[in-house]
């Protein structure tokens, strides 16, 4: 792995041969030699220096004793640079402190609770890290990506040692999701009808069986349970339970092994809107859940009646607030991208493709708060399994703060982004682009003109009408006329105002129809175009 350029795998994997045997002189050495690859010269030079004492041939520790000389070196060199470098910054030479961004959630009218700014915030600002009160793996990606970080997972990957179905990419992964493990030479898995492991057996010590004060819980621990049950039910079901599992886990570090009624997150759920079939789906998984909770907890609580109802509005508001996690991967190379992989020069990244991949899902307290826009004014990334929020444009002090949950401008047209908004999230979208039509919901999934030389749009639909029975139409999202839809007759007239506003023509026999080109008015058969694409679409599928 080391002469393959595979350094964290090697690295894992000598960690892995000194734990099996501590005394094995090759891992130490491998070892120190992998860490002075990395550039960590002062563990490669440990490293080195133990292999040499375990060494038991003379050429083993002549080789050794060349490559730690050359590693000294190295280190010296690295130490002196280090402190010319700290010399010159206390010689004067600036530090940047990082822009301050205060928060506050507040409610509108239009939108009730979200979050804005309380100063002007300039473009390209971090405003807002995060990492999730719980996180889930999606089932595509079980078998590829870590289900604590969610990256790639390497050809080594580490198993859960308890159940074996979740893989980490690294031993540090699976110490946070699964509890850190001590094993007894004497003692090994057991397994039996009642509970899957002997937790005084292995000694196993879990981050919530620690201090009263843990941060980290072990996320996946509950879910070894014998049955399997994570692997089967739907992943926002998983997460709900582990959301569960956490608020449980910090009640019994504090002594509060009384009954147990739910957390309260705080955050809105839609349960009295929903269909009856969702509302019984719900329920169900609430029972499944609660049973399985119940087999792993067993007699360290006492549930009360409520309890069931609390995990049923729980999952409701996993549905409606959990956040997907997203890495970009490249299309052409097949390789993720993260922050600490670049482009070499401008042009690999113009010819280099990328797409969005859905990892995972979570809960993010305060980023939940932050409401829904077509054209959102800020954007959201994510490193590993952590959020951060940065500003698109320059927002002004008390503005709000929105991110997109999907639908988009430009991306999907009014009546599409309106349909998934209120299909997945349940409420109808009142932001600017969705107040107004913008000329991306004149032009897109349109046809090209049949003029070669002409660069507009032939769209299949008339106009969009508001409740209101008017039209705001968005000129380059600066300027807005609002154009009034008395009755059907009309429609023709004030989309032919709509085409001169956007494209400048003045010509006053200018239309604006289904079938008529938006700049030239050149006419195009829409059956017949619409036929076309039928077949060519039956075909692509038959594929």
């Amino acid at each position: 792995m080391h002469k393959l350029g595979l350094l964290k795998q090697c690295l894992r994997d000598c960690n892995r041969a000194i734990s099996v045997s501590s005394n094995y002189a090759k891992a130490w050495y491998r070892r120190g030699m992998v860490n002075a690859s990395l550039k960590k010269y002062s563990s490669a030079i440990h490293d080195l220096k133990v292999a040499l004492s375990m060494e038991v041939t003379s050429s083993g520790k002549s080789n050794i004793e060349q490559e730690l000389k050359l590693i000294l070196l190295k280190h010296r060199n690295v130490n002196e640079v280090g402190r010319s470098s700290s010399d010159c910054q206390d010689a004067g030479l600036p530090h940047t402190e990082p822009h301050k961004v205060v928060l506050e959630c507040a409610s509108t009218p239009n939108k009730g609770r979200g979050m804005m700014s309380l100063n002007v915030i300039s473009p390209a600002s971090l405003i807002h890290v995060e990492d999730p009160l719980a996180a889930i793996i999606i089932k595509s990606c079980r078998e590829t990506h870590c289900h604590y970080c969610f990256s790639e997972a390497p050809a080594d990957v580490v198993f859960c040692p308890l159940c074996t179905i979740p893989v980490y990419c690294s031993k540090e992964c699976q110490e946070q999701a699964v509890g850190d493990i001590s094993w007894n030479q004497d003692t090994s898995l057991e397994f039996n009808s009642h509970h899957l492991v002997d937790n005084a057996k292995l000694g196993l010590t879990s981050t919530r069986c620690k201090t009263s004060n843990s941060k980290q819980i072990a996320e996946h621990m509950h879910e070894c349970g014998g049955a399997h049950w994570a692997a089967v039910l739907p992943a926002d079901i998983v997460l709900a339970g582990r959301v569960m599992a956490q608020y449980i886990d910090k009640r019994l570090l504090t002594g509060k092994s009384s009954a147990i009624s739910g957390p309260n997150l705080d955050l809105v759920h839609h349960y009295d809107i929903d269909s009856p079939t969702s509302k019984l789906e719900s329920h169900i998984y609430a029972i499944v859940l609660l049973l399985c909770l119940q087999k792993y907890y067993r007699s360290d609580l006492s549930w009360r009646e409520e309890s069931l109802s609390q995990l049923v509005l729980l999952i409701c508001q996993i549905k409606v607030n959990s956040i997907a996690i997203v890495h970009m991967k490249s299309v052409d190379g097949g390789q993720e991208l993260t922050e600490s992989k670049g482009y070499s020069t401008a042009s690999d990244a113009v010819m280099c493709s990328v797409e969005q991949i859905r990892v995972a899902q979570a809960i993010y307290m305060s980023g939940s708060l932050f409401n829904h826009s077509c054209r959102p004014n800020v954007h959201t990334y994510f490193h590993s399994r952590t959020l951060f929020l940065r500003s698109t444009e320059y927002i002004e002090s008390g503005s709000p703060l929105e991110l997109s949950y999907g639908p988009q401008a430009g991306e999907m047209d009014l009546l599409e982004r309106q349909k998934s908004l209120q299909e997945n999230y349940k409420f109808s979208c009142r932001c600017s682009s969705c107040s107004e039509l913008n000329l991306s919901d004149l032009v897109i999934d349109s046809f090209c003109c049949p003029r070669s030389f002409c660069l507009g749009a032939v769209s299949e639909s008339t106009c969009y009408r508001s409740e209101e029975n008017f039209v705001h139409v968005s000129l380059n999202g600066s300027a807005v006329c609002k154009l009034s839809l008395p009755d059907v007759s009309k429609v023709d007239e004030d989309m032919e105002k709509v085409g001169k506003l956007f494209f400048r023509n003045d010509d006053a026999d200018l239309k604006i129809d289904p079938g008529y080109c938006m700049s030239c008015r050149s006419q195009l058969d829409l059956s017949s175009v619409v036929a076309t694409l039928d077949r060519a679409a039956s075909k692509i599928n038959s594929y």
